[in-house]
């Protein structure tokens, strides 16, 4: 989204001198225990069209869903079964399964103006319950002698909700601000400060999820509630040096907070060096930690205005590793490989019930513990 990339400072890269290019990946996403799994293609284009006319960008996109997601119900020590004849094995939380497709467009034009680099952006995505349309304005101003850009932007998306239960329409409204500074400190040194704002308003309520009310073994649930208005904020501070043996290090650091209690650090490091002929070998770590929101549990004695047991609003912290090899097959043509593993822990931990003495036991558990694998695969071709 235009207002994340002027977040992180990314719209100074714009600043290299232009070319056209082809670029396509393909990512792979697996969460354990035959939950969510996505297979996601993009391919983006990048024109050239000459310094009268500036360069014109197309990203088409495509995410095909799958698997099963915890549904706030109350996990159990008992072997069960779902509606769908699916296996629930003692000590895991209920879950849904469910099978979607995504696809998107998103169209870009941006053309140097003196010292301006300004961009619009254009996006539309339609999957099976959830229709999203936006717009965005971004800027790169370059001063100070050129080592220094303020970059700013704007982002406005109207997005429609369609519960496939109800298929009764909601509109889910998201305004997106950014601004930042990226500052040249020499000649392998460079920083970006960057602050986001993004308001929301409308359907903010996850359809599909329940909240256990009452004794927990009594099975009783309603759908969960969520306020129709949130407000996220977010700082960054990226910094990246390049080192004289052909080795690049990027460091950034986020921290954000909402209106609905959570706050979150993000940490990532990432060291890419170049090994001839034409490889670049690139491991990389994330940290990651957020709170849970003001109106998460696991179960409530009674229902309330706003609550929900989905865990992506609980408190978590999560572990990423990963590496990503690239190489130049031809000066025109670069391929890559990577990979990521990421180990998940809930900090919102239950003990699952049961129904009798025997099943009982065990400890407790969380509906963020997980293991995840990504794997990618892509090419550049530049012309």
């Amino acid at each position: 989204m235009p207002w994340i990339a002027a977040g992180l400072g990314t719209l100074a890269a714009r600043q290299a001198p232009a070319q056209s290019f082809l670029d396509s990946r393909v990512l792979f996403y697996k969460e354990p225990d035959g939950r969510t799994q996505v297979i996601n293609p993009v391919l983006f284009f990048q024109q050239d069209l000459g310094s009268r006319w500036g360069q014109l960008g197309v990203t088409l996109g495509y995410d095909a869903i799958s698997g099963a997601s915890p549904t706030g119900a109350y996990p159990t020590s008992d072997v069960t079964t779902s509606a769908s004849g699916h296996l629930i094995r003692s000590g895991t939380f209920p879950s849904a399964e469910y099978r979607d497709q995504r696809k998107s467009v998103a169209l870009s034009w941006g053309r140097k103006f003196g010292a301006h680099l300004p961009v619009i952006d254009f996006s539309y995505a339609k999957e099976n319950d959830y229709l999203a349309r936006g717009l965005g304005l971004s800027d790169s101003w370059t001063m100070a002698h050129g080592l220094g850009t303020l970059h700013y932007g704007v982002s406005f998306s109207r997005d429609v909700v369609s519960p496939v239960t109800t298929r009764i329409d909601h509109p889910k409204n998201e305004n997106g601000y950014s601004l930042g500074w990226t500052q040249v400190l020499g000649e392998r040194d460079v920083v970006d400060v960057s602050a986001s704002l993004m308001q929301l308003s409308g359907y903010l309520t996850d359809p599909y999820k329940i909240v256990p009310i009452g004794d927990p073994a009594a099975g009783r649930t309603v759908p969960e509630s969520r306020p129709g208005s949130r407000s996220r904020r977010g700082l960054f501070v990226k910094y990246a040096h390049a080192y004289p043996w052909n080795g690049a290090l990027r460091a950034s650091y986020r921290f954000y907070d909402d209106s609905w209690g959570i706050r979150a650090h993000t940490l990532e490091v990432a060291y890419g060096q170049r090994i001839e002929p034409g490889w670049i070998v690139t491991p990389e770590v994330r940290l990651y930690t957020q709170s849970r929101a003001s109106f998460y549990g696991g179960s409530f004695p009674v229902p309330q205005e706003f609550m929900s047991s989905d865990y992506r609003v609980s408190a978590f912290g999560s572990v990423l590793g990963g590496l990503t090899v690239s190489k130049d097959v031809t000066p025109s043509l670069s391929t890559s490989l990577g990979a990521t593993i990421q180990s998940q822990r809930g900090r919102d931990r239950v003990v699952p019930v049961a129904s009798s003495a025997e099943a009982a036991g065990g400890g407790s558990i969380s509906a963020a513990d997980m293991v995840v694998w990504t794997a990618t695969a892509g090419f550049t071709l530049r012309f």
